[in-house]
C-alpha cells in the first residue's frame, strides 16, 4: 500500500495543475469581413448614436439634424483605427501585468531506476523524486509589477493622445470641406456676374460701341472662371472622402449628411483663450507628457530590478527517494547562484543609460512643445490682424457695392459698371474665405499643441474618458 501513495500523490498535483490551462481559440482574420465590416459604418448606427448620448448625456435620444465638429470628433473616438489600435496596445500592457506579477512555477523531477540483479527483494525500485521551488528575493517581483504598470499607464495616456491626433487632423479635414464649398458657392457667384458681363459686352460689339479686343477679354476670364468653377467642384468632392478618413468610415456614410459649420464661420478671439496658463498646463499635463513621464518612472523600477538582479534567488529542493523499501527524505537542500563572475553589472549599466536617455527626451519633449505653442500663438496673432484686414475691405466693397447701386438705380451710371462693383465685393469675399481658412488652421494648430478645445462644447476631460472608454464594434 505504501508503494501506490507517492504515485498517487504525484498524478493528483498533475491533475491539478493541467486543469488550469488555458485553451486555444482559433480566430481566423478574414480580410472580406473586415472590408464588409468598414463599408457598413455609418453615421447613423445604433451603437454610434447611443455612444454620443451617453458621452453629452443627451436624453431626447434622437439623431442631430446637423453634424459639428464636437459630434464627428465622438465619431472619430469611436470609429477611427488609430483610436482602436491605441486601445489595442494598452490592453496588450495591462495583459503584461499579469505576467509580471506571476511566481516561478515548481519544478517535479522524476527518476526510477528498477534493478535486476538483486535477490529477496520485494520491490526492486529504486525512485528518486525532488520538487525544486524558486524563490525570488530582493523584491524582484514589486519591481516588475511596478515596471510594467507604468507602461500600461503611459499606454493608457497614449490613447488620449491619439484621441487629440485624430481630432486635430478631422478639425482640419471639416474645415477643408467648408472651405471648399463655400469656394464653390462664390466661384458660382462670380462665373454669373462673368457670363452677364460677357453677354453685356457682346451687346455693346454689336452695336459698335465697344472693339471685340474688350470682348475677347472678357470671354478669356469667363473660360478661366469655369476653369476654376470645375477645379473647386473637385476640391469639394475630394474633401468629403478627406473628411470620411478622418473619422473612420467610408464616403458612402457621409451621403445626405448636413453639416454644422457655425464653429468655423468666425475664428475665435485669443481674449477668450487663456494661453500663458494653458501653456503651462501643457507642459506639465499634455497626455503624451504624462505619458512621457510613465515611461520615465518605468525605467527607474527597471533600474530597481536590475539592481535587485544582483542578489541570487533561492532554490529550495527537497525531495524523496524510494529505494528497496526504504524511504529516505531530502528536507534542506538548497541551490545558489554565485555571483563570481559578474554582479550584473551589464544590464545595470543597460538600465541607466536608458534612464538617462527617457530624460533627456522629456525635456526635448517639453522644449518642442514649448516651441509649437510660442510659435502658433504668435503666428495666430498676425493672421487674426490680417483677418481684421480682410473683414475691413470686405466692408469697403460692400460699401462700393451700395453706391454703385444707388448710382444704377439714380440713371447716372451703366449696368456693366454695377456688375463690375459685384464682381469685386465677389474678389473681396473669396480672400476673405482664404484669409478666415488660414486663421482657422492656425487656431487647429493652437489647439493641438495645448491640447485645448477651442471653441467647442468638449471639454478636455470629456475628450479624455471617452476616448478611454472601450467602444463596441
Amino acid at each position: 500500500m505504501q508503494r501506490l501513495i507517492h504515485p498517487t500523490l504525484l498524478f493528483t498535483l498533475l491533475s491539478l495543475s493541467l486543469t488550469g490551462c488555458a485553451r486555444f481559440e482559433d480566430r481566423p482574420l478574414n480580410p472580406v469581413d473586415s472590408a464588409a465590416r468598414i463599408e457598413a459604418r455609418a453615421l447613423s448606427s445604433v451603437g454610434l448614436r447611443d455612444y454620443i448620448d451617453s458621452v453629452l448625456a443627451n436624453k431626447t435620444g434622437q439623431p442631430p439634424k446637423a453634424w459639428d465638429i464636437d459630434r464627428l470628433t465622438l465619431a472619430a473616438i469611436y470609429y477611427h483605427p488609430d483610436l482602436a489600435l491605441a486601445r489595442a496596445q494598452a490592453e496588450t500592457m495591462d495583459a503584461a501585468i499579469t505576467t509580471a506579477g506571476q511566481r516561478p512555477n515548481p519544478n517535479i523531477t522524476l527518476s526510477p531506476t528498477w534493478v535486476t540483479n538483486i535477490a529477496m527483494v520485494a520491490a526492486p525500485w529504486i525512485i528518486g523524486s525532488s520538487i525544486s521551488i524558486p524563490i525570488e528575493t530582493a523584491g524582484k517581483r514589486g519591481f516588475r509589477l511596478d515596471k510594467t504598470q507604468h507602461l500600461t499607464d503611459a499606454a493608457r495616456l497614449r490613447i488620449t493622445d491619439a484621441a487629440w491626433l485624430v481630432r486635430g487632423r478631422l478639425r482640419l479635414a471639416m474645415l477643408e470641406v467648408y472651405a471648399a464649398q463655400e469656394a464653390e458657392r462664390l466661384l458660382q457667384q462670380q462665373l454669373v456676374i462673368q457670363q452677364a458681363m460677357t453677354e453685356r459686352l457682346e451687346q455693346q460689339l454689336s452695336i459698335g460701341e465697344i472693339t471685340r479686343l474688350e470682348v475677347m477679354r472678357s470671354h478669356l476670364a469667363l473660360n478661366q472662371m469655369q476653369l476654376n468653377v470645375s477645379a473647386a467642384r473637385k476640391r469639394n468632392a475630394e474633401s468629403r472622402v478627406l473628411l470620411a478618413t478622418a473619422v473612420g468610415v467610408p464616403v458612402d456614410a457621409l451621403a445626405g449628411i448636413e453639416f454644422d459649420f457655425s464653429k468655423f464661420v468666425q475664428p475665435t478671439d485669443l481674449r477668450f483663450i487663456p494661453v500663458t496658463k494653458l501653456r503651462e498646463t501643457a507642459l506639465q499635463k499634455r497626455p503624451d507628457v504624462l505619458a512621457a513621464l510613465a515611461d520615465y518612472a518605468a525605467a527607474q523600477s527597471a533600474l530597481q530590478l536590475e539592481i535587485a538582479n544582483q542578489y541570487p534567488n533561492i532554490q529550495a529542493n527537497p525531495g524523496y527517494t524510494f529505494d528497496l523499501g526504504a524511504n529516505y527524505w531530502t528536507l534542506g537542500a538548497t541551490a545558489l547562484q554565485l555571483p563570481i563572475l559578474h554582479q550584473n553589472q551589464g544590464p545595470i549599466a543597460e538600465a541607466e543609460a536608458k534612464r538617462r536617455e527617457l530624460a533627456v527626451r522629456f525635456e526635448a519633449l517639453q522644449m518642442r512643445i514649448l516651441g509649437d505653442i510660442d510659435r502658433t500663438h504668435a503666428g495666430l496673432g498676425a493672421v487674426l490682424a490680417k483677418w481684421a484686414d480682410a473683414e475691413k475691405q470686405m466692408r469697403l466693397q460692400q460699401e462700393n457695392l451700395q453706391s454703385a447701386q444707388a448710382l444704377f438705380q439714380a440713371g447716372e451710371t451703366d449696368p456693366l459698371a454695377l456688375l463690375g462693383a459685384k464682381l469685386e465685393r465677389a474678389a473681396a469675399e473669396r480672400a476673405r474665405l482664404d484669409m478666415l481658412v488660414e486663421a482657422q488652421q492656425a487656431l487647429n494648430a493652437l489647439e493641438d499643441t495645448l491640447r485645448y478645445p477651442i471653441a467647442s462644447t468638449l471639454t478636455a476631460t470629456l475628450i479624455s474618458d471617452s476616448a478611454i472608454r472601450k467602444t463596441p464594434q
